[in-house]
């Protein structure tokens, strides 16, 4: 004998009568209808939010229960992970109620959010198979992570360059000029009853000096003299030389200007006698 399934497309009025919950028996315009509305009123027994309906859901829970009548939703579209099962009784409320009874765990499980359910019925045997697809969505991909805005890098005394890279070395300071400090020569020479002198200036800039000479015990009229010595140059000179039994210290000193500060460039000093 050949078995025959078809789908049914109106249920009959008293689908409820056996299911815990309903007051009154209630007409439906599909038997999924009352297949839903069992899902729903278990549902709402848990903590859960409502389950939202799925067309997608709907084309697995048909397809196992074997209905691919024309218009049925096909299955293995939902992007999610699904729990499905199924129980077949006559009439088709007891159906219902064996599957809600099986499936309550799952149904009262917050994790699954979606539903979709299915129904044959057999006609040669005279039973309903009813079916219940559950799905829980994806994960929400999180929140990208904000790039932070790459700027440019200042660097160290002036100067960018493009985020991620490195400033470049510093140069090497410039050694620090440092002022001369011995630049003067001194040369006295007797030529008869005169004495020569030539200060000498070994730096690179002008030099403003002094010659002094004293007589070491008083003996003699101190002597004193200012005068300039151009840079890598010298300047004579010249004096009455010393008298029998005495000696004269010499003590010349020069200043110069440098970097906008007078600073003494070089002292020098020697004793210059009459023998």
């Amino acid at each position: 004998m050949t078995t025959t399934r078809s789908t049914v497309f109106v249920a009959s009025a008293a689908l409820f009568a056996a299911l815990p919950g309903v007051v009154a028996p209630i007409a439906y315009a599909s038997p999924l209808d009352g297949i839903r509305a069992a899902v729903n009123a278990a549902r709402s027994g848990s903590p859960c939010g409502p389950l939202n309906y799925n067309i997608d859901l709907e084309g697995n829970a048909q397809a196992l229960v074997g209905n691919r009548s024309p218009g049925v939703p096909p299955a293995g579209r939902y992007n999610g992970k699904t729990a499905e099962g199924d129980s077949q009784e006559d009439p088709t409320a007891e159906a219902i109620r064996i599957l809600i009874d099986k499936m309550r765990p799952l149904i009262t499980n917050c994790s699954y959010k979606d539903f979709g359910v299915g129904m044959v019925r057999n006609d040669d045997r005279e039973y309903s198979v009813v079916s219940l697809a559950l799905g829980e969505p994806p994960a929400a991909a999180p929140a990208p992570v904000p790039v932070p805005e790459q700027r440019p890098i200042k660097c160290t005394g002036g100067g960018t360059v493009p985020a991620g890279q490195t400033c470049p070395p510093k140069p090497p300071a410039a050694p620090v000029e440092q002022a001369p400090t011995n630049a003067v020569t001194l040369d006295i020479r007797r030529e008869g009853v005169r004495a020569k002198v030539t200060v000498g200036n070994t730096s690179n800039l002008r030099a403003q000096c002094t010659y002094n000479a004293k007589e070491v015990l008083g003996l003699g009229i101190p002597i004193s003299r200012d005068f300039e010595v151009n840079p890598k140059g010298t300047t004579p000179l010249e004096f009455a030389a010393p008298l029998p039994g005495q000696t004269y210290t010499v003590v010349v000193a020069c200043s110069a200007d440098f970097n906008g500060k007078n600073v003494e460039i070089g002292r020098v000093q020697q004793d210059f006698s009459s023998f």
